[in-house]
């Protein structure tokens, strides 16, 4: 597939540099108001629930301060080098982002397995993906395991986040329901951020509740800290194969949706091997993965963000700069967090996937003849189990598919006799 859109066809004949920088030297006159606070409001959204994620990830894996820190650098520098470089390149407002799926598996795989054992991981999920980009099989990979079966397996791993909202409620009740009622309130009124109104809605009953402990802050650059990767089939079984399919199927396959729905065409091949690329370079900073944006891709690229096609591409290049900027100080946003009580910090993490689980559990039981697959797959990701040391994502897709093989072979068997 091409890679660039058609209406800026000159821009892609030049050669990669040439097209930056001609673009950048228009960036200022290009530039609107309504394109950079959409740029601006997709970093504040993932400031709020995804951040809450890998706080809550971290934990569970008992990573050090440092650790969370250098993870946090590495997705936000990530993902702005994502978004800026596609965005300058293509002249089209491509976002980056770091898979929210992914960082819910690793809520379970970090208690699991080692560190080093996930840093690994990463380093061989960066490079298939290198590999997908550079064959241009993303298609075929994506035909592998049906797609409601995937969808399933995702429900399942967000699934944890979307009960912790609500496992939390006796703990602080007044702040859970107050985040709960601003989130659907925000909903209401159509707001393209309703966990801004959650997490605002939270801070005002914590302060009142005097739950807010002060700070410790510390404005400094990021220091990030090297892991050595360690290999084992365990954590390739557990944790690499389905941040792979978790990364294609709910971060690249949507996000390059949004594209193509809003007049573009996506770069889907340039996208894999940019973030691939990335994604390598910052596996031994625990950085998880840089990829497309995929819920918030459709803040940058619709025409709110800026009516005129041809200067919305300042809408990434904003995000990709405001990610860079937030990255270089990440240390400092944990600290902000590290104030804030668990609760608040746990119904943050639900309510900003909310939506994808609602989605992905749609899509997963809208199709009949593949409704008991998807619920397989559901339970048994949801349960928690592990035998063999192989995490329940991994056992929850297996059972998926062997469901529908022997569900749909029973259906094709009596279709014959019929």
């Amino acid at each position: 597939m091409n890679s660039e859109s058609s209406m800026y066809q000159g821009s892609a004949d030049l050669p990669a540099l040439k097209a930056i920088i001609r673009n950048l030297r228009e960036l200022p006159r290009a530039l609107s108001w309504s394109a950079a606070l959409s740029g601006l409001l997709i970093v504040l959204i993932s400031c709020t629930g995804p951040v809450a994620m890998v706080v809550q990830a971290a934990n569970a894996g008992n990573l050090t301060n440092a650790q969370t820190a250098t993870w946090l650098w590495s997705c936000w520098i990530g993902s702005g080098l994502f978004g800026l470089y596609l965005s300058l390149r293509l002249r089209m407002p491509i976002i980056g982002a770091w898979s929210t799926p992914s960082i819910a598996l690793l809520l379970t795989g970090l208690a699991e397995h080692s560190l080093r054992d996930a840093v690994g991981a990463y380093f061989i999920a960066a490079v298939v993906i290198i590999l997908i980009g550079v064959t241009g099989i993303f298609k075929k990979i994506l035909m592998l395991a049906p797609p409601p079966v995937i969808m399933a397996m995702l429900a399942g791993v967000l699934f944890e986040f979307g009960v912790g909202v609500f496992k939390v409620l006796p703990d602080q009740p007044g702040i859970i329901i107050a985040m709960v009622a601003g989130y659907f309130v925000a909903r209401r009124f159509g707001w393209r951020a309703p966990v801004l109104a959650s997490l605002f809605a939270g801070l005002v009953v914590a302060f009142a509740l005097r739950e807010v402990r002060s700070p410790h802050l510390h404005v400094a650059l990021a220091k990030p800290e090297w892991v050595n990767p360690t290999f084992s089939v365990s954590a390739l079984i557990t944790l690499a194969i389905p941040l792979i399919l978790l990364t294609l199927t709910s971060q690249y396959a949507p996000g390059m949706a949004v594209m193509t729905t809003y007049g573009y065409e996506a770069p889907i091949n340039r996208s894999l091997v940019t973030g691939g690329v990335l994604s390598l370079a910052s596996a031994g900073f625990v950085g998880s993965g840089v990829n497309s944006a995929a819920i918030t891709a459709a803040i940058g690229a619709g025409d709110h963000a800026e009516p005129d096609k041809t200067r919305r591409y300042t809408a990434g290049v904003v995000c990709g700069i405001a990610y860079v900027a937030v990255g270089l100080l990440g240390s400092t946003l944990l600290g902000l967090f590290g104030a804030l009580p668990a609760p608040l910090l746990a119904a943050l993490a639900g309510l900003g996937i909310l939506p994808a689980i609602g989605n992905s559990a749609h899509e997963a039981m809208a199709n009949p003849e593949y409704r008991e697959a998807a619920l397989i797959t559901l339970l048994v990701t949801v349960s928690g189990i592990h035998p063999l040391q192989l995490g329940s994502p991994f056992w929850g897709l297996l059972a998926g598919i062997a469901t529908h093989q022997v569900v749909s072979f029973g259906r094709r068997r009596g279709g014959a006799k019929a």
